[in-house]
């Protein structure tokens, strides 16, 4: 029973976020929202109670992350129900300040590791254990209502994808992997080969059917896992709040070297932690993915691109492994 709840929790937050990448809802909640502003306080409240009753039905629920979780969703809020609503009409710098340490206030806890991502581990049938991040997701879907419905901060996140983006994904993703690959083949930070998973795929298919089926599988999986994540976070909100002080270029590089921070932390290329060469090539691909977000005004475009660079790089950058 506790894992069909577990199910269905994760399909609700699903949906909850896609739902929330729609401008027209977010503006219908933030209007429900200033109606009454105590209201704001629903959204901490249930983040808690989201995670109590999916953490209470596999037995994990724990009282340490309870509090931490109420920390890390209540503070940000008590500084928004204080200052109130705004709209882009009356944003004044410190506004912009706030929202701003909001979006850092989110990434940084995670990031920093001080609030886990990984709520829940369920284990399905003899499978192991699996780690379920669904902090993060609750995380985007607080700061999508808190900046676009509550302060009404002109976010570009929405589902829409045009014909015209075609042409900066594409050319981006191109530019962009030629750099890559070259930068990390000369420096020796990466090594070609076809991954494993796709050389000894199950079925035992022959490498010229394997490949194309491992990228058609990988670059949704990543997109819907960490695209469009990062996306909302880095581009969205914050080289977007950026772009009300910067010039857009400066914006650009910006929040590129912010997210090429937000990596240093991360055990890849066979480098340990601090891993500055890993942040590097992060925010490299952060030019790339931001240019398309500037030109495109669509955090689908960017978060595509973002997903097909990872999937070129789990699939063919990592040696073989």
């Amino acid at each position: 029973m506790g894992i069909v709840v577990v199910i269905i929790g994760i399909v609700v937050l699903a949906v909850t976020l896609v739902t929330m990448m729609k401008k027209s809802t977010r503006k219908d909640v933030g209007a429900w929202l200033v109606e009454k502003p105590f209201r704001v306080w629903w959204l901490p409240c249930l983040m808690l109670v989201y995670y109590s009753m999916m953490s209470a039905a596999v037995d994990q629920w724990d009282l340490n992350l309870f509090a931490l979780l109420a920390v890390y969703f209540g503070l940000p809020t008590l500084l928004l129900h204080l200052t109130g609503p705004k709209s882009d009409d009356t944003l004044a710098g410190r506004d912009l300040v706030m929202n701003f340490a909001v979006v850092l206030w989110i990434w940084l806890l995670i990031e920093l590791k001080i609030v886990p991502i990984n709520w829940l581990r369920v284990q399905i049938g003899s499978s192991r254990p699996t780690a379920l991040p669904l902090g993060i997701y609750a995380a985007i879907i607080y700061a999508l209502i808190i900046l676009s419905g509550w302060r009404r901060f002109d976010l570009k996140c929405d589902l829409s994808f045009k014909k015209s983006d075609l042409l900066p994904v594409a050319a981006t993703f191109g530019a962009l992997g030629v750099a890559l690959v070259l930068i990390t083949l000369s420096t020796g930070l990466t090594t070609l080969g076809i991954a494993k998973v796709v050389r000894l795929n199950p079925l035992g298919l022959p490498l010229i059917i394997a490949v194309p089926i491992g990228i058609l599988a990988a670059v949704p999986m990543i997109f819907a896992s960490i695209g469009v994540v990062e996306e909302i976070l880095f581009r969205d909100a914050i080289q977007n709040l950026l772009r009300h002080r910067l010039t857009p270029i400066c914006a650009l590089i910006v929040a590129s070297v912010v997210f090429g921070l937000a990596h240093v932390n991360k055990r890849a290329l066979g480098f340990e932690v601090p891993n500055w060469p890993y942040a590097g090539v992060a925010a490299i691909a952060g030019l790339g993915y931001g240019f398309v977000f500037w030109k495109t005004n669509s955090v689908i475009a960017s978060a595509t691109v973002h997903a097909m660079v990872d999937a070129m790089w789990i699939l063919f950058l990592r040696g073989g492994k």
